[in-house]
């Protein structure tokens, strides 16, 4: 008769965590890996052109962005928005040279999940070493889906031909070189 009794208790302690193992939406914490990104990035005010002498702090804002081909977390693809801020004065020679200054551009990055979904994310714009035209994306899920979760991605950017060089650099379109890892 004991033996009954531990038994049916040690069932009333477990089942109740199959079914929250089991609940939907259990897995997403797991995070999500996003083989393909792209988008562009326009800077408000544009930096200035290489030569030009002068500096500007601009704002970054995505436009026309997405993720897809996503695994895990139950989403395979997003629609992303943000702003990032720069710190430190910057124009095409600081950013073609690779020299930034110590603050590098921070600001929030949200995913808007084929679900229905959203992630805010709060970002920081890394350089690449000997990358001048790379961006090491690190941060943190600060609300939403995957909150809590660490974000990790690198860019390239492509700008406009003679942007930077004949003109100032408005905006630029950007694609992966690593996948956007949220884990």
């Amino acid at each position: 008769m004991r033996h009954g009794v531990r038994f049916l208790m040690a069932t009333a302690l477990v089942v109740p965590l199959g079914f929250i193992a089991s609940a939907p939406g259990a897995g997403a914490a797991a995070g999500t890996n996003c083989a393909h990104s792209s988008g562009t990035a326009t800077f408000t005010p544009p930096l200035p052109k290489l030569g030009a002498g002068t500096t500007v702090k601009p704002k970054i804002k995505l436009s026309a962005s997405k993720a897809k081909s996503c695994t895990g977390g139950g989403v395979a693809s997003a629609k992303l928005t943000g702003t990032q801020k720069f710190h430190d004065p910057t124009n095409c020679d600081i950013l073609l040279g690779g020299t930034p200054g110590p603050h590098p551009p921070t600001g929030t990055l949200t995913a808007k999940w084929n679900t229905g979904a959203t992630s805010t994310m709060k970002v920081t714009l890394n350089t690449v070493s000997g990358q001048p035209t790379q961006t090491h994306i690190t941060g943190t899920v600060s609300a939403g889906l995957f909150v809590g979760l660490h974000v990790d991605q690198t860019i390239a950017f492509t700008p406009k031909s003679g942007d930077c060089v004949s003109t100032d650099l408005a905006s630029v379109t950007f694609a992966e070189v690593t996948h956007l890892v949220i884990s």
